[in-house]
């Protein structure tokens, strides 16, 4: 067992229909359904406007919510808050209360629940949707399009499934506004929360069912509104922002959306501290999510509306001078299309910028230079328009960026090992001419040729994420203070013997923090390690300076659970917990949510900056860890970080286990080391990939584990099976070789000769009968 049973993410998952029985129209339970004027006079008593401000012009939230508790908890959409905005509650007397808490949220439900400080409240009855009938009346009343206080009756015309959901189907006015309204049935109870509006007719919208808040209600994660408003923020120490707009960061890239508040949609993106000493040259890799958008790099800026922009702009290469706030301060300098950009793709934007003169570039390819000294040197860093969707990557900042392009040696290198890969440009009018005659014997040819040249152009971008997992792979095993091992695979396959080069390497301590973060990076070149183990020595700074110099080992303890749980909202993934991202400790830091090992790295590895032994404890289906003091008689606590520190009894684990269908084997309460932590942090990945059924990143995961065990015989016998099903014949070849001569305990030996010979006829066949490689 991989993955914890989560019943709640179990329930919310159900397809569409599959609902328990329900009491029947008319049952004796029944209650006599109340008037539409009853409901409505009850109902906007508990009705709320929810505002979230902060992001330009047309780009504020407002929609519908309803109170559920006296004390203050809100409920609504959770598309209508947006991210990191300043939210208020506006009640039905029109008083206006800051939310200071986001109680509990989740995007895949669209749900969330806000807390705002206030007493008395009117709380609408939580009922249940189950009792209730396709057919039957229910009220939805909330806020459309301004309109305060309206309510429209309708009925409960299905239940559908909405990308896996099981929802409620509502026949019944939805509009703009109308997200977070209850849906009510006749009895006064909510049975849902209006989240979709249907595309294809104005009079049908749908709901989540109320089990689901409930269920919400039960397993709060609750984080202040000053935390919340950080979540995927940019990091203060190497940005700032001019002018709204949507600026954040995720998964190793900086992402915009939204109009600035600058004419023209303008934003900036600026380090704070001042550009180095010309000549330097700056560049980033951009991508539009739609060509009509306008986004770049921005330089010579002086905090304000003077600097230059040079960015891709409606399929043209611009480079503009900006000398105020309006149209008619605007310079353009260069604005024509060029061939080395490529549309829906990355493109590399590279200035170098000299005393009077820079040279800008795009994909290495000179576009434009210029002598325009209208603005005095300033600050750096990038700059969108027009509301434009785009991502950024690879910002780098450097006396000279080395080319993109490969020198001449370069080419000849990498010639001498693809010389058996034949390009491929289009034929010349003899070779036409050639073929006519035999027009209906070479179009057969020519079309296997063909699927053969496709493929191998498969097969070579392959390689290229082969040879990244190959050098990721040896990074593991540095981080983990293992020596490398010498290989002849194109894989990073593991047979040969120890480099001992590389001795020192195994005498360092292991880095948990460096390996967790590098098995993103072997999904996510673009995922820079270095950058978020800065983050995590931030937050133990942060976490030491608020225990003070002479905390003791459970003051400090204390306040890493606060500062991690309480304040910043850490917690584990309920909703989504079976996705990679929450396998990924990259994401899991920026999204304060993972699994309960990724969680437990993160506390590990905090704990030691903070002087603390934690260790991981590999229970089986949910990893937590413990807290070894000093002091040997002081008591060894044992936490799921999972659910937010919680401490557990010996006892309480053994459950754990038992639920988990295992004996109580004392190796389970024995503390981890680093690989086999790593180890099983892959195991959960490939998991997911096997779910998918991606071969490749079944194989990719694979050949990591057979790195760090190379004597676990299931492993291999897993990754003979993939390399064979992918075409790796010799390599597969290779693992067939391993068995026969190590002879592991249960190896069937007249069993692995025959597959060794099917092998071999399969290599031979691939090879088209020549020598193999």
């Amino acid at each position: 067992m991989l993955f914890t049973y989560c019943p709640s993410f179990a329930e919310a998952l159900q397809p569409a229909g599959h609902e328990p029985a329900r009491s029947p129209a008319g049952g004796a339970d029944k209650k006599p359904e109340r008037s539409l004027p009853d409901l409505a006079r009850e109902v906007k008593q508990s009705l709320v406007v929810v505002h979230a401000t902060g992001r330009g012009p047309g780009s504020s939230g407002q929609g519908t919510g309803f109170v559920i508790s006296s004390d203050g908890l809100i409920a609504t959409a959770r598309h209508v808050i947006g991210d990191r905005r300043p939210i208020r509650v506006e009640l039905t007397d029109g008083t206006s209360l800051p939310v200071t808490h986001v109680h509990t949220a989740t995007e895949l439900l669209d749900l969330v629940i806000l807390r705002v400080d206030a007493t008395d409240l009117t709380p609408l009855q939580l009922g249940d949707s189950q009792n209730i009938a396709v057919g039957e009346s229910v009220v939805v009343a909330g806020h459309p399009r301004g309109f305060r206080d309206s309510v429209h009756a309708g009925t409960l015309s299905g239940r559908d499934d909405i990308n896996g959901l099981s929802m409620l189907q509502l026949s019944v006015a939805i509009e703009p506004g109308s997200s977070g309204e209850p849906v009510i049935d006749r009895n006064g109870s909510v049975i849902g929360v209006v989240t979709l509006k249907s595309t294809k007719t104005g009079n049908l919208g749908f709901a989540i069912p109320v089990r689901h808040l409930k269920a919400m209600l039960e397993a709060p994660v609750p984080i202040p509104i000053k935390r919340w408003m950080t979540i995927g923020a940019l990091d203060p120490k190497r940005w700032t922002t001019l002018w709204d707009a949507n600026w954040r960061q995720r998964a190793g890239r900086i992402l915009v959306d939204g109009y600035g508040t600058a004419f023209g949609g303008r934003s900036l993106c600026l380090q704070p501290m001042a550009a180095p000493d010309r000549p330097y040259e700056i560049q980033v890799d951009v991508k539009l999510d739609e060509e009509s958008g306008a986004a770049g790099l921005a330089f010579h800026a002086d905090a304000g509306h003077r600097h230059y922009g040079f960015y891709p702009s409606a399929g043209k290469i611009r480079l503009t001078r900006f000398d105020g706030p309006d149209l008619n301060s605007w310079t353009i300098l260069h604005n024509e299309p060029h061939t080395a950009y490529r549309p829906k793709d990355w493109n590399t934007f590279k200035v170098r910028i000299e005393d009077n003169l820079f040279r800008c570039y795009v994909n290495d390819e000179l576009v434009v230079e210029s002598g325009d000294t209208d603005i005095p040197p300033g600050r750096i860093g990038l700059v969108t328009f027009r509301g434009t969707s785009a991502g950024f990557r690879r910002f780098i900042v450097a006396p000279s960026i080395p080319s993109i392009r490969p020198t001449d040696d370069q080419k000849i290198a990498i010639a001498r090992i693809l010389d058996h890969v034949k390009s491929v440009r289009p034929a010349s009018q003899q070779t036409i001419e050639q073929l006519m005659p035999l027009e209906q014997q070479s179009t057969l040819l020519i079309e296997l040729q063909a699927k053969a040249l496709e493929q191998k152009a498969t097969y070579l971008r392959q390689l290229a994420i082969d040879v990244h997992a190959a050098k990721v792979r040896k990074q593991i095993l540095a981080a983990l203070g293992r020596p490398a091992m010498s290989t002849g695979t194109r894989n990073g396959a593991d047979d040969g013997p120890a480099d001992t080069s590389n001795r020192k390497t195994s005498e360092q301590s292991p880095d948990l923090l460096k390996a967790a973060l590098l098995i993103a990076v072997l999904d996510n070149a673009e995922v820079d390690p270095a950058a978020y183990i800065a983050r995590v020595d931030q937050l133990a700074d942060e976490i030491r300076a608020e225990a003070g110099t002479d905390a003791t080992e459970t003051e400090r303890l204390s306040t890493l659970d606060r500062i991690l749980f309480e304040e910043y909202g850490f917690h584990g993934s309920q909703w989504e917990y079976y996705t990679q991202s929450n396998s990924y400790l990259n994401e899991v830091i920026d999204d304060r949510e993972g699994l309960p090992i990724t969680l437990s790295v993160l506390y590990i590895e905090l704990a030691r900056r903070l002087d603390l032994k934690v260790v991981g404890l590999g229970l089986p289906g949910h990893y937590v860890v413990r807290f070894e003091p000093t002091d040997p008689d002081a008591e060894k606590p044992i936490i799921d970080v999972f659910n937010r520190g919680k401490r557990l009894s010996a006892a309480d684990a053994e459950q754990l286990i038992k639920e988990a269908n295992y004996p109580l084997l004392p190796e389970f309460f024995e503390e981890q080391e680093s690989v086999q932590i790593v180890k099983r942090m892959l195991t959960n990945l490939l998991g997911l990939a096997e779910s998918e059924r991606n071969d490749e990143r079944v194989l990719r995961y694979l050949e990591t584990l057979v790195v760090l065990d190379t004597s676990e015989p299931q492993t291999r016998a897993r990754r003979l099976e993939l390399r064979a099903r992918t075409g790796r014949i010799s390599e597969a070849l290779e693992d067939a070789n391993w068995f026969i001569r190590e002879q592991p305990e249960g190896t069937n030996t007249d069993r692995l000769y025959e597959l060794r010979a099917e092998l071999q006829r399969q290599l031979k066949s691939q090879s088209g009968g020549e020598t193999p490689e």
